[in-house]
């Protein structure tokens, strides 16, 4: 892929981003003809590292020259009057605009606006979210801008190409892990990344640690045995733990209180998931268990496959290592397959 230098102000694209080829080029057809879109999925998977492959694009500078932002909308204030200040900055004004103002300025050359983390701000129960939605919907209708979302729930934003990013293929997982670390290929190792399914922001942190501890081969495998997912964390990266704990400080999974952690270490408990049919009798010590699931799917940190609730194996041996005990909310009588 073939990137060009943009501006200071804008992060830096990923050095090597592995098996997301055909998402890229799907992406920038659908960005050089201005679509707008929202890349949704769970956390560390890679969407804000997609998002800025495509900013820093060699056809998107042609397209789009120096029209190319990019807004992180972790900590706002959840405010229109956040949100639009914010957004005034990032594009270079010295003065908050209104909404008609911004369009005004945006639309005068095309423009990609990549609005990364938009979860955070458009949760349902988040205050000003629905005023939020309205002004990037207004922005992501008009013609001459190319807005890209990011967000860990799939938001149904009207006209928006909704667009999931899944884990990684396993080629791609262990290219990014070798070219990352450059230990050498083995299947022990193989292994321990499938056990991970793929999971980037994992594979990418299982390298830094191995970096930063110069680990060979058994030195890793050792230290997974040993310490399992207190690894996930090398210096100056976010650990697996920060990911999955903003999620967890949503307001709508804040909303749920301990119904939220009590569900997912129940379903963590079981490597297969668990028959959602099944939920209520197995978990009878779990109030509202049902509606805790349908939330946690939505913000990608449950998915539903083939009638089973299931986590992603990350999150499941976090899960697994910090939960408290089961004893009380689930039934010894029932199978979880």
């Amino acid at each position: 892929m073939t990137l060009l230098s943009l501006s200071s102000a804008l992060p830096q694209a990923p050095t090597n981003i592995f098996g997301r080829d055909a998402i890229v080029d799907d992406l920038l057809s659908l960005a050089e003809r201005s679509a707008s879109l929202t890349l949704f999925g769970a956390g560390g998977n890679g969407k804000t590292a997609i998002a800025l492959t495509i900013l820093h694009h060699a056809r998107i500078v042609a397209k789009f020259d120096k029209h190319c932002h990019f807004m992180q909308c972790d900590y706002l204030m959840n405010s229109l009057d956040d949100f639009l200040g914010r957004l005034s900055n990032t594009i270079g004004l010295h003065h908050p605009m209104d909404t008609s103002q911004l369009l005004s300025y945006l639309a005068l050359s095309p423009c990609l606006l990549v609005l990364d983390g938009v979860d955070s701000i458009l949760d349902p129960l988040a205050p000003g979210a629905v005023e939020i939605a309205a002004a990037i919907e207004e922005f992501g209708r008009c013609d001459n801008i190319c807005l890209l979302a990011t967000s860990r729930m799939d938001i149904k934003i009207p006209d928006f190409r909704h667009i999931e990013v899944p884990t990684l293929p396993a080629d791609g997982a262990r290219d990014t892990f070798y070219d990352r670390c450059h230990l050498r290929r083995s299947a022990a190792v193989d292994e321990l990344l499938a056990d991970l399914d793929f999971h980037p922001l994992s594979i990418d942190l299982l390298a830094g640690a191995v970096c930063e501890n110069d680990w060979g081969e058994s030195a890793l495998l050792e230290a997974w045995n040993d310490n399992g997912t207190s690894i996930l964390k090398a210096s100056g990266s976010q650990s697996l733990e920060d990911n999955i704990q903003s999620t967890l400080l949503t307001p709508t999974i804040r909303a749920l209180g301990t119904t939220a952690r009590q569900t997912l270490e129940a379903i963590a408990y079981s490597s297969s998931g668990v028959q959602e049919i099944k939920l209520e009798n197995m978990f009878p010590g779990i109030a509202g268990v049902g509606e805790a699931v349908n939330a946690l799917c939505k913000f990608s940190l449950l998915y539903r496959q083939d009638g089973f609730v299931k986590m992603l194996s990350p999150f499941r041996f976090y899960f697994r290592e910090s939960m408290q005990t089961l004893t009380m909310i689930y039934h010894p009588g029932i199978d979880p397959a």
